[in-house]
């Protein structure tokens, strides 16, 4: 009795099953009596064990007689069993990996910080290693957010990672207007997309981490150490870059 619920099956259910294994082709009052299970109840059993294939039925006349199965396919239920469990393990040890992952925020003030961040950043990818970033590219009047965007461009280049960059359509001709000197190294990669979406800030998605950078009066990043928010990021950048030219 013991072992079948171990197995899978309720009290009742093995109550029944080990009493169908006794008496052979029955019907439900030998069954209920033998089993101690209420009539209430032992229909409702039945069909379980039904479904677990460990009892059919055969109609004489207008009765069912009830029997049980092979015991062999106790076997079965306990590798069907197993086969479920194997299946959701990968789904458990991802949202053990994502409890035990730290995170953390940082927040980075000045173009300075920003630009020290953004370098630690990149040395810390390998070769051929993705990035992916979406930007306004509205930078005409910010000689020095250029100055930072044509350095972090180059810097990107001699990294040999692979670089993808959203703009936003309606700032193509503000950007490469000031992103000149590295621009055809960008088409020539094919790195560079249109998007007509107007994105509301500079976003840089690592392996890992987020970088959200503000252009206002004093420039601000926060970088945000997530591989699930990392993750999510790229997903919906994807989403973009495979609609956009």
């Amino acid at each position: 009795m013991e072992e079948l619920q171990e197995a899978g099956l309720t009290e009742r259910e093995s109550k029944v099953y080990i009493a169908l294994l006794e008496l052979g082709s029955t019907t439900t009052g030998p069954l209920i009596k033998k089993s101690e299970v209420p009539n209430s109840k032992i229909y409702e059993v039945l069909e379980s064990l039904n479904k677990k294939g460990l009892s059919s039925h055969i109609i004489k006349g207008k009765t069912k007689y009830f029997q049980a199965t092979d015991p062999k396919n106790i076997l079965t239920l306990i590798k069907e069993k197993e086969r479920k469990l194997e299946s959701i393990i990968p789904k458990l040890k991802a949202k053990q990996e994502l409890a035990i992952e730290k995170q953390s925020t940082e927040l980075f003030i000045g173009l300075k910080s920003i630009r020290n961040i953004s370098l630690s950043l990149i040395e810390e990818l390998k070769k051929d290693e993705n990035l992916y970033g979406f930007s306004t590219g509205d930078y005409n009047a910010h000689s020095k957010i250029n100055e930072f965007y044509n350095w972090y461009g180059m810097k990107k280049h001699y990294s040999k990672i692979k670089d993808h960059l959203l703009i936003s359509k309606e700032n193509k001709k503000i950007f490469e207007e000031a992103h000149r000197d590295n621009l055809n190294i960008m088409k020539k990669k094919k790195m560079l997309r249109y998007s007509s979406i107007s994105f509301p800030g500079d976003t840089a998605i690592y392996p890992n981490k987020v970088l959200i950078i503000s252009w206002d009066t004093t420039p601000t990043a926060i970088l945000i150490s997530s591989k699930y928010l990392a993750k999510q990021y790229k997903e919906f950048f994807l989403k973009i870059w495979n609609k956009s030219n």
